[in-house]
């Protein structure tokens, strides 16, 4: 057999398999595939020496309709040249403006995309105004024909709380987001910033698999932090319930202060994306996936859980475990190498609060389905 793909010497991390070893890939027709027994012959041979080999990363917090909101990005551009391989849209679009989205953007997309549809009709479509979570106008009929008709597209329903979004309604909207996902059979995913009311009622309704986003926000009067600096029990709680924990940056969702204090308690976050728009893309305090790792890299999460956390966690909530998000053979051929290049760095939240770097991760190549999608011009062997 003539490989597509050769990649030698790279150090591969792969959370799925708990492996972290230096050897080489191999890729054909799409897949990964076993090593070969003698020396092999490859069309591509990538000496990845000092370089890391990771799972094609996920961003699991995305805006990417492009054309139907003011924040919408261009999957591609914006995640292929960053190691992103596969990302999720978190409610863009609601069920009045979904299959505009679905046709104009995601299908002619190369990334993977998986989606969470708004509860409210048109979704986020402009940033200065919020959407309306008033669940009296949830329309349960056409959610469920666009859930029956996109089984494998739609993860979930998506709902924002809090004293900017949801005003006097308090956590209502969750509550009632949960039971409508209970009669769809559907989890959700809660953007929380700045709740009206304590973690104990935001968390109470939520179920196995529902998503609290932006679980370091640090803005109102309640955190995921108790008045000692340590992470609530009923925070806990939910996580041994099976409520999953995304860090889902954004521009203002987060705190250092309290992400440091939760980590230096042990409490990680299941997900690390970026909840990155047009207006924080390349720019202070998001940039992009790797840039965000590499603050948690800073704060001191090993980095298996960092990559675990934009790799296998998120492929199994996007009902793709095994098939993305690890370097296994018989997983499709998403790879990403990195250096970690040491760099002086100060990641600044919102709040003034510095994390010191140590290091950056920076994109080398990315490789979607077997094919070379973007590579540093520095990344050369000849």
């Amino acid at each position: 057999m003539v490989y597509d793909i050769w990649i030698r010497n790279a150090r591969i991390i792969d959370p799925r398999r708990n492996l972290d070893q230096k050897g080489d890939l191999f890729i054909y027709n799409g897949k990964i595939m076993p090593p070969p027994a003698s020396v092999p012959e490859a069309d591509e041979i990538v000496d990845a020496e000092g370089c890391f080999a990771f799972p094609g990363l996920i961003d699991f917090h995305t805006h990417l309709a492009r054309g139907l909101t003011d924040i919408g990005l261009a999957p591609d551009v914006m995640t292929l040249p960053n190691g992103v391989t596969a990302a999720v849209d978190a409610g863009s679009s609601g069920w009045a403006n979904y299959e505009i989205y679905r046709k104009g953007v995601a299908a002619s997309s190369e990334i993977t995309i998986r989606n969470f549809i708004n509860v409210s009709p048109n979704g986020f479509v402009i940033e200065p105004y919020f959407e309306d979570v008033d669940p009296v106008k949830y329309d349960r009929k056409r959610l469920a024909f666009l859930f029956d008709k996109y089984p494998n597209e739609l993860l979930g329903l998506k709902v924002r709380v809090g004293k900017p979004s949801s005003k006097h309604l308090g956590v209502m909207p969750i509550a009632a987001s949960v039971e409508l996902g209970k009669e769809l059979g559907v989890r959700l995913a809660s953007h929380v910033v700045e709740p009206e009311s304590p973690y104990s009622e935001v968390l109470a309704p939520m179920r196995k698999d529902d998503i609290l986003c932006h679980c370091f926000q640090g803005k109102g009067p309640y955190s995921i932090l108790d008045s000692n600096g340590k992470v609530q029990k009923v925070v806990r709680e939910a996580r041994d319930r099976g409520v999953v924990f995304d860090a889902a940056s954004g521009r203002a969702n987060y705190s250092f202060g309290i992400a440091q204090k939760a980590l230096d308690d042990g409490f990680y976050p299941d997900i690390i994306s970026t909840d990155v728009v047009t207006y924080s893309i390349y720019r202070r305090k998001v940039f992009a996936l790797p840039y965000v790792m590499s603050a948690y890299l800073g704060m001191g999460m090993p980095l298996m859980d960092v990559i675990r956390a934009v790799t296998d966690t998120p492929a199994k909530l996007m009902n793709l475990p095994g098939v993305i998000g690890t370097l296994a053979p018989g997983a499709h051929a998403d790879i990403a190498i990195f250096k970690l290049q040491e760099k002086k760095m100060g990641f600044k939240d919102q709040f003034n609060n510095v994390v010191d770097g140590k290091g950056l991760l920076v994109p080398q190549m990315t490789v979607k389905d077997g094919w070379i999608m973007y590579r540093q011009i520095t990344f050369m062997d000849w």
